[in-house]
């Protein structure tokens, strides 16, 4: 069993754990799930499901110590001999000060069907008034392309737009440091979310520029996410 399968493994383990101990100490515990449907998945500027719908779900468990952990599953067609994607972390939040906040964690990104792209990345963030900033490094292969090593960049900035009760603004600016893969790749993305019949609707564009020639394409994605 690779590594970063370990390691998926162990922290579904600790998840299944701490949701076991939830029903002794429930003060301390969160538990959430969520369920989308998405006209177009998109991962760092690129289309997942080559323009097709995604049907999209998750499960967290999280702990006041900051640990949490979780699963996340989609649909995909962008690999041969799966379609299906989940993806298992781990990750552990803590202060800084009053408003600065910070995260460490790892994620494993699998595929039913075909391990050869089951890829590993460690990360961290920094957070602070609406800005994150995050690095994600890979420890595996990075979804195929031999050697590992690849680190990913971005910014992402959370903004209420006061004026509409219920409307936030999204923003998204990515760069890809390939070792063996992209190599300066660069994506951004805009989205408008805003509660729709219990549900939280989202429009979103993505674009992006490098040496995945003809991946970026420029994607306009609407999405409907419930959260319980």
């Amino acid at each position: 069993m690779k590594t970063h399968t370990k390691i998926a493994v162990a922290f579904l383990a600790a998840a299944s754990s701490i949701t076991a101990q939830a029903a002794d100490t429930p003060s301390a515990f969160t538990t959430t799930g969520n369920v989308a449907f998405t006209s177009d998945y998109v991962f760092r500027g690129i289309s997942q499901t080559g323009g097709h719908t995604a049907l999209q779900g998750g499960f967290d468990v999280a702990h006041t110590s900051g640990l949490s952990a979780g699963v996340w599953a989609s649909n995909i067609s962008w690999a041969p001999s799966t379609s299906l994607e989940v993806d298992l972390y781990a990750n552990y939040g803590f202060s800084l000060s009053k408003d600065f906040s910070a995260t460490v964690g790892y994620l494993a990104y699998v595929y039913e069907g075909n391990s050869a792209i089951n890829t590993g990345e460690i990360n961290a963030s920094v957070s602070a008034y609406g800005l994150t900033a995050k690095l994600s490094h890979a420890v595996t292969d990075y979804f195929g392309i031999a050697g590992s090593g690849t680190q990913y960049y971005e910014l992402n900035y959370a903004y209420e737009v006061a004026a509409i009760k219920g409307l936030s603004l999204a923003l998204h600016y990515g760069v890809t440091d390939g070792k063996n893969a992209a190599s300066n790749d660069k994506d951004y993305a805009i989205g408008l979310s805003y509660p729709v019949a219990g549900f939280t609707g989202t429009v979103s564009y993505s674009n992006g520029s490098g040496s995945f020639a003809g991946a970026y394409e420029g994607i306009t994605a609407v999405t409907l996410k419930k959260t319980f």
